[in-house]
């Protein structure tokens, strides 16, 4: 089953990023997402990712945990209990591979075609509601 979200930038005029779940890529980890909506916390970057504070979502690394992910994958980051959306390299990344910081549950893809206007505004940490 997919399911699409939206993360909603308040401090950004309300600009919103679409995201599109998947719940065969981390089936516990989707459920206990979308039975967490809402959910307001800050975002903050490192490199071109994006990633949340702590959120009340607690899950451990599924089977297929992994640190290197694909442009655009939205995972769930168990070490920080972190939503992390993957814009581009992080500052670890290397010879073309974007590396998250520890293993990451993938649990969907931005969909928005705003992606870069968003990356752009934000340089530290902002507000951000998450739901469905």
């Amino acid at each position: 089953m997919k399911r699409i979200i939206s993360v909603v930038f308040p401090e950004l005029d309300d600009k919103v990023v679409r995201i599109e779940l998947d719940d065969s890529l981390a089936p516990k980890t989707f459920e206990v997402i979308l039975h967490n909506l809402p959910i307001e916390v800050n975002i903050n970057r490192w490199g071109d990712e994006l990633y949340t504070d702590r959120t009340t979502v607690a899950v451990d690394e599924e089977g297929n945990a992994k640190t290197e992910v694909n442009e655009l994958d939205v995972a769930y980051w168990p070490e920080g209990k972190a939503l992390c959306l993957f814009y581009g390299p992080t500052p670890i990344s290397k010879d073309g591979r974007i590396l998250a910081y520890s293993p990451v549950n993938i649990v969907g893809r931005i969909i928005s075609s705003n992606k870069d206007e968003i990356l752009s505004q934000i340089k530290d940490r902002v507000k951000v509601i998450i739901k469905g």
